[in-house]
């Protein structure tokens, strides 16, 4: 069954325009799956589909054929007749295509008679190309692993999805909206909740979600990690050491959600930070990796410096590391790091649909204070604090009350945990239930 994505709209939007629309997305997160659900909605087009993984048709435009393997596919020259919509999956493995679309946009502009889609599970080439090979022709966009939203309309196999509620909080804030919001929610928090827990093992892939049994999502999950290693790490000519580079995504996923320390994790390696850095540039460009930077605001002689690193999948994370008990997770207190992990996720995907400059940060001063997540949306800020508990913690309720003493353009805070939603109006914090994100 076709389950909608919270961000479909703005990426089918895209494709009926008139720039080269990009995809990425980690592996299997299902950009292929929607793009096909899009050509079944107009099947009277004339598709044409390549894929970078097929090397007859890689071979075919590093030889500069790209123009004459869509003519052949399409049975029909650009420009004669019909339009031609053109799909090229795994585009990042072929960095020779992207000169070759930028001269069939810059030759057929205008003229209506071709559109190209191309996805990536990785911009190691992509991102390239958006900044440098189709400046001003590209329209970027992402697809992350489910939200909760999507994952709640898998479980009760319904194809529709309401409004974010996050959507709602970074913007114009109303409380009594939000609340009425949230009420509505209400019906569903039994089944969130759960929801929540599965993905706070398993992560938000969808096949992955759509089994029922434990032990066929750890051995999905293995084969995920084996093919990424296999087919796109081991594909980057500079990458010698497999072994090597699972040992650092091992100790990325025991680290997600802390400050990076890369000399502890080079003697670990025992490595050069050369090779550090490379690893750490491969698994963010292949968007299994996230760095968050410290926000800088007027605290500039307090804030620590270092970014703080996530691995973005859970399921991974238990998988590399052998945690996969959530009673375990709840006692050694671990059980925090992976919902931070999981809002994150949440977070981007309702940023993924802002078309103004957005970014995320964390703020944590030497004293020990610290916000997990600080939205900067210029002018405004929007700090959150997140705690997997149905309580509010004193220390992180008073980490929040002075993050907006000290940041004048932080109008309102958010304490995102497992409770029950209410808004202090005199302290301007938002309890945020996050079985209702």
């Amino acid at each position: 069954m076709f389950i909608s994505r919270i961000n479909q709209d703005v990426i089918f939007q895209s494709i009926e325009g008139k720039f080269v629309t990009t995809v990425l997305g980690s592996r299997r997160v299902g950009k292929s799956f929607l793009i096909k659900e899009y050509m079944k909605q107009h099947s009277d087009r004339i598709w044409v589909n390549l894929n970078m993984d097929s090397l007859a048709e890689r071979e075919s435009v590093i030889s500069g054929k790209l123009q004459k393997a869509i003519e052949e596919s399409a049975e029909l020259k650009i420009g004669i007749a019909q339009k031609i919509w053109v799909i090229i999956d795994e585009a990042q493995k072929c960095p020779e295509l992207f000169d070759q679309v930028k001269m069939l946009y810059d030759e057929f502009k205008g003229q209506d008679v071709i559109k190209i889609i191309l996805t990536g599970s990785g911009y190691l080439h992509l991102h390239q190309l958006s900044a440098e090979t189709l400046a001003g022709r590209v329209e970027l966009f992402y697809l992350r692993e489910f939200g909760l939203r999507e994952t709640l309309a898998l479980a009760y196999q319904k194809n529709t999805i309401t409004e974010l509620t996050l959507s709602l909080v970074c913007g114009e804030f109303n409380p009594q909206i939000l609340e009425e919001k949230i009420q509505s929610l209400a019906p569903l928090r039994k089944i969130a909740i759960e929801a929540i827990k599965t993905q706070l093992i398993y992560g938000g892939l969808p096949e992955v979600l759509e089994m029922d049994n434990d032990n066929d999502r750890k051995r999905y999950l293995g084969n995920y990690l084996q093919t990424y290693l296999e087919k796109d790490v081991r594909s980057i000519p500079t990458i010698e050491n497999l072994d090597l580079y699972k040992k650092f995504m091992e100790i990325a996923a025991e680290q997600t959600g802390s400050v990076r320390q890369d000399q502890k994790i080079i003697d670990a390696l025992g490595c050069h930070r050369e090779t550090l850095n490379k690893y750490r540039g491969y698994l963010s460009a292949t968007l299994m990796y996230r760095e968050i930077s410290a926000f800088i605001g007027s605290s500039l002689k307090r804030i620590a410096k270092s970014p703080k690193r996530y691995l973005l999948n859970n399921g991974l994370i238990s998988y590399l590391t052998r945690l996969s008990d959530l009673e375990i997770l709840e006692k050694t207190g671990l059980i925090g790091h992976r919902f931070e992990n999981w809002f994150l996720n949440e977070l981007l995907i309702c940023l993924d649909r802002d078309v103004e400059f957005n970014q995320i940060y964390y703020w944590r001063t030497s004293a020990g204070i610290e916000i997990d997540f600080v939205v900067e949306k210029k002018p405004n800020i929007y700090p959150f604090e997140v705690t997997y508990s149905e309580k509010v913690a004193p220390r992180k309720l008073k980490n929040l009350q002075r993050f907006l003493q000290d940041e004048p353009k932080a109008k309102i805070g958010f304490y995102v945990y497992m409770g029950d939603y209410r808004y202090d109006e005199k302290e301007r914090i938002c309890f945020l239930p996050g079985w209702a994100i």
